[in-house]
Protein backbone atom coordinates (compact mmCIF):
# COMPACT_ATOMS: atom_id res chain seq x y z
CA UNK A 1 0.00 0.00 0.00
CA UNK A 2 1.05 3.50 -0.79
CA UNK A 3 0.23 6.47 1.26
CA UNK A 4 0.67 10.06 0.71
CA UNK A 5 0.43 12.15 3.90
CA UNK A 6 0.58 15.50 3.79
CA UNK A 7 0.73 17.80 6.83
CA UNK A 8 2.72 20.68 7.48
CA UNK A 9 3.58 19.38 11.56
CA UNK A 10 6.97 16.98 10.93
CA UNK A 11 6.30 15.41 14.26
CA UNK A 12 2.30 14.71 13.03
CA UNK A 13 4.11 13.60 9.53
CA UNK A 14 6.41 11.06 12.10
CA UNK A 15 3.92 9.56 14.15
CA UNK A 16 1.23 9.22 11.57
CA UNK A 17 4.02 7.33 9.38
CA UNK A 18 4.90 5.22 12.12
CA UNK A 19 1.84 3.95 12.77
CA UNK A 20 0.97 3.52 9.16
CA UNK A 21 4.16 1.09 9.39
CA UNK A 22 3.32 -0.73 12.21
CA UNK A 23 -0.69 -1.55 11.50
CA UNK A 24 0.00 -1.92 7.13
CA UNK A 25 2.46 -4.20 6.82
CA UNK A 26 4.65 -3.62 3.69
CA UNK A 27 3.39 -0.10 3.88
CA UNK A 28 4.92 3.21 1.74
CA UNK A 29 4.84 6.62 3.17
CA UNK A 30 5.58 9.68 1.06
CA UNK A 31 5.34 13.21 3.26
CA UNK A 32 4.69 16.28 2.13
CA UNK A 33 4.40 19.86 4.13
CA UNK A 34 1.85 21.56 2.45
CA UNK A 35 -0.31 21.11 -0.41
CA UNK A 36 1.52 21.87 -3.60
CA UNK A 37 4.33 19.48 -2.44
CA UNK A 38 1.63 17.00 -2.44
CA UNK A 39 0.38 17.71 -6.04
CA UNK A 40 3.73 17.52 -7.16
CA UNK A 41 4.14 13.82 -5.74
CA UNK A 42 0.12 13.00 -7.29
CA UNK A 43 1.13 14.28 -10.90
CA UNK A 44 4.87 12.30 -11.14
CA UNK A 45 3.71 8.97 -9.29
CA UNK A 46 -0.19 9.01 -9.33
CA UNK A 47 -0.72 5.42 -7.72
CA UNK A 48 -0.99 6.39 -4.14
CA UNK A 49 -3.85 3.92 -2.48
CA UNK A 50 -4.88 6.90 -0.28
CA UNK A 51 -3.96 10.61 0.29
CA UNK A 52 -4.51 12.23 3.49
CA UNK A 53 -4.59 15.57 3.44
CA UNK A 54 -4.12 17.99 6.56
CA UNK A 55 -7.55 20.80 6.49
CA UNK A 56 -5.37 23.32 7.12
CA UNK A 57 -1.75 23.77 6.34
CA UNK A 58 -0.23 26.05 3.68
CA UNK A 59 -2.13 25.84 0.36
CA UNK A 60 -5.17 24.23 1.20
CA UNK A 61 -7.34 27.73 1.17
CA UNK A 62 -10.50 25.44 2.75
CA UNK A 63 -11.89 22.87 0.24
CA UNK A 64 -10.31 24.00 -3.01
CA UNK A 65 -7.07 22.19 -2.02
CA UNK A 66 -9.47 19.00 -1.78
CA UNK A 67 -10.78 20.08 -4.74
CA UNK A 68 -7.29 20.05 -6.64
CA UNK A 69 -5.88 16.78 -5.04
CA UNK A 70 -9.08 15.20 -6.82
CA UNK A 71 -8.73 16.61 -9.95
CA UNK A 72 -5.01 15.42 -10.51
CA UNK A 73 -5.51 11.64 -8.24
CA UNK A 74 -6.54 8.65 -10.29
CA UNK A 75 -9.79 7.60 -9.44
CA UNK A 76 -8.74 4.42 -7.76
CA UNK A 77 -7.12 6.84 -5.06
CA UNK A 78 -9.12 7.61 -1.61
CA UNK A 79 -8.82 11.24 -0.88
CA UNK A 80 -9.28 12.44 3.01
CA UNK A 81 -8.93 15.05 5.46
CA UNK A 82 -7.24 15.02 8.88
CA UNK A 83 -7.66 17.72 10.93
CA UNK A 84 -7.17 18.13 14.87
CA UNK A 85 -10.02 20.63 15.16
CA UNK A 86 -13.25 20.67 13.36
CA UNK A 87 -16.97 21.37 12.83
CA UNK A 88 -20.28 19.50 11.85
CA UNK A 89 -19.94 21.72 8.55
CA UNK A 90 -16.53 21.17 7.56
CA UNK A 91 -17.09 17.30 7.76
CA UNK A 92 -19.96 17.81 5.53
CA UNK A 93 -18.74 20.05 3.34
CA UNK A 94 -15.71 18.06 2.75
CA UNK A 95 -17.98 15.10 1.76
CA UNK A 96 -20.27 17.11 -0.23
CA UNK A 97 -17.32 18.23 -2.21
CA UNK A 98 -16.10 14.71 -3.07
CA UNK A 99 -13.16 13.78 0.03
CA UNK A 100 -13.72 10.17 0.84
CA UNK A 101 -13.47 10.58 4.33
CA UNK A 102 -12.85 12.65 7.26
CA UNK A 103 -10.25 11.42 10.02
CA UNK A 104 -9.53 13.68 13.43
CA UNK A 105 -6.22 13.36 14.21
CA UNK A 106 -7.28 12.51 17.68
CA UNK A 107 -7.76 8.99 16.85
CA UNK A 108 -5.49 6.34 18.15
CA UNK A 109 -3.74 3.05 16.96
CA UNK A 110 -6.01 0.41 15.64
CA UNK A 111 -8.92 2.98 15.41
CA UNK A 112 -6.86 5.01 13.64
CA UNK A 113 -5.95 1.78 11.08
CA UNK A 114 -9.69 1.06 11.31
CA UNK A 115 -11.18 4.29 9.92
CA UNK A 116 -8.51 3.89 7.10
CA UNK A 117 -9.30 0.34 6.58
CA UNK A 118 -12.85 1.57 6.01
CA UNK A 119 -12.27 3.73 3.40
CA UNK A 120 -9.79 1.87 1.59
CA UNK A 121 -13.02 -0.61 1.47
CA UNK A 122 -14.93 2.19 -0.57
CA UNK A 123 -16.56 3.03 2.35
CA UNK A 124 -16.89 6.84 3.78
CA UNK A 125 -15.33 7.60 7.19
CA UNK A 126 -16.39 10.17 9.18
CA UNK A 127 -15.76 11.22 12.96
CA UNK A 128 -18.28 9.60 15.81
CA UNK A 129 -18.82 13.22 16.77
CA UNK A 130 -20.63 13.55 13.73
CA UNK A 131 -23.33 11.05 14.75
CA UNK A 132 -23.52 12.27 18.34
CA UNK A 133 -24.39 15.67 16.77
CA UNK A 134 -27.55 14.36 15.26
CA UNK A 135 -29.09 13.88 19.02
CA UNK A 136 -32.70 12.84 19.25
CA UNK A 137 -33.39 13.65 15.56
CA UNK A 138 -30.92 11.13 14.39
CA UNK A 139 -32.56 8.90 11.50
CA UNK A 140 -35.52 11.61 11.15
CA UNK A 141 -37.14 13.41 7.96
CA UNK A 142 -37.35 16.92 7.85
CA UNK A 143 -41.06 16.50 8.67
CA UNK A 144 -40.22 14.62 11.76
CA UNK A 145 -41.03 11.06 10.37
CA UNK A 146 -38.45 8.52 10.68
CA UNK A 147 -36.50 7.69 7.56
CA UNK A 148 -36.49 3.81 6.63
CA UNK A 149 -32.45 1.82 6.50
CA UNK A 150 -32.12 1.32 2.82
CA UNK A 151 -30.91 -1.72 1.58
CA UNK A 152 -31.73 -3.78 4.92
CA UNK A 153 -35.15 -4.66 5.46
CA UNK A 154 -38.79 -1.97 5.04
CA UNK A 155 -39.00 -1.23 9.11
CA UNK A 156 -35.70 -1.11 10.18
CA UNK A 157 -35.02 3.39 11.51
CA UNK A 158 -32.85 5.20 13.64
CA UNK A 159 -35.62 6.33 15.43
CA UNK A 160 -35.98 2.93 17.64
CA UNK A 161 -32.27 3.18 18.66
CA UNK A 162 -32.39 4.52 22.34
CA UNK A 163 -29.56 7.03 23.42
CA UNK A 164 -27.00 5.00 24.56
CA UNK A 165 -27.60 2.12 21.47
CA UNK A 166 -26.49 5.81 19.70
CA UNK A 167 -23.79 6.02 21.54
CA UNK A 168 -22.33 2.69 20.79
CA UNK A 169 -23.09 3.25 16.86
CA UNK A 170 -21.06 6.03 16.94
CA UNK A 171 -18.07 4.54 18.32
CA UNK A 172 -18.66 1.56 16.31
CA UNK A 173 -18.48 4.30 13.03
CA UNK A 174 -14.78 4.80 14.51
CA UNK A 175 -13.97 1.37 13.82
CA UNK A 176 -13.29 0.82 17.68
CA UNK A 177 -13.52 -2.95 19.54
CA UNK A 178 -16.29 -3.94 21.57
CA UNK A 179 -13.44 -3.27 24.54
CA UNK A 180 -12.30 0.28 23.61
CA UNK A 181 -16.48 0.43 23.50
CA UNK A 182 -17.01 -0.14 27.10
CA UNK A 183 -14.07 1.18 28.57
CA UNK A 184 -15.47 4.52 26.83
CA UNK A 185 -18.95 4.20 28.07
CA UNK A 186 -17.87 2.79 31.20
CA UNK A 187 -20.09 -0.54 30.56
CA UNK A 188 -19.16 -4.17 30.95
CA UNK A 189 -18.30 -5.78 27.55
CA UNK A 190 -20.91 -7.96 27.78
CA UNK A 191 -23.86 -5.31 27.83
CA UNK A 192 -22.12 -3.60 24.50
CA UNK A 193 -22.58 -7.02 22.86
CA UNK A 194 -26.15 -6.66 24.07
CA UNK A 195 -26.90 -3.42 22.62
CA UNK A 196 -25.16 -4.85 19.36
CA UNK A 197 -27.51 -7.37 19.24
CA UNK A 198 -30.55 -4.88 19.50
CA UNK A 199 -29.17 -1.78 16.77
CA UNK A 200 -28.38 -4.64 14.50
CA UNK A 201 -32.25 -6.12 15.05
CA UNK A 202 -33.51 -2.15 15.34
CA UNK A 203 -31.65 -1.80 11.77
CA UNK A 204 -32.07 -5.25 10.12
CA UNK A 205 -28.55 -6.30 10.27
CA UNK A 206 -26.12 -8.84 10.53
CA UNK A 207 -22.96 -7.04 11.58
CA UNK A 208 -21.04 -3.87 12.63
CA UNK A 209 -19.65 -3.35 8.81
CA UNK A 210 -23.91 -3.26 7.86
CA UNK A 211 -24.83 -1.37 10.53
CA UNK A 212 -21.80 1.44 10.10
CA UNK A 213 -22.75 1.42 5.96
CA UNK A 214 -27.01 2.27 6.98
CA UNK A 215 -25.41 5.18 9.86
CA UNK A 216 -23.83 6.39 6.50
CA UNK A 217 -26.37 6.02 4.08
CA UNK A 218 -29.22 7.29 6.64
CA UNK A 219 -26.82 10.71 6.90
CA UNK A 220 -25.92 10.91 3.20
CA UNK A 221 -29.88 11.56 2.47
CA UNK A 222 -30.43 13.53 5.74
CA UNK A 223 -28.08 16.03 4.29
CA UNK A 224 -25.63 15.80 7.08
CA UNK A 225 -23.05 14.40 5.14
Amino acid sequence: MRILLADDHDLVREALSLLFQQYFEGCEVVEAGALDPALDHIEAQNNFDLVLLDLRMPGMNGLEGLKRALEKASKTTSVVLLSGAYRSEDVRHAIENGAHGFIPKTLRGQALANAIQLVLAGEKYLPSSILNDMGDGFGGGSDGEPRMAGGFGNEGDFSRLTPREREVLALLAEGRPNKDIARHLDLREITVKYHLKNIYRKLHVSNRAQAVKIALEDMARAGNL
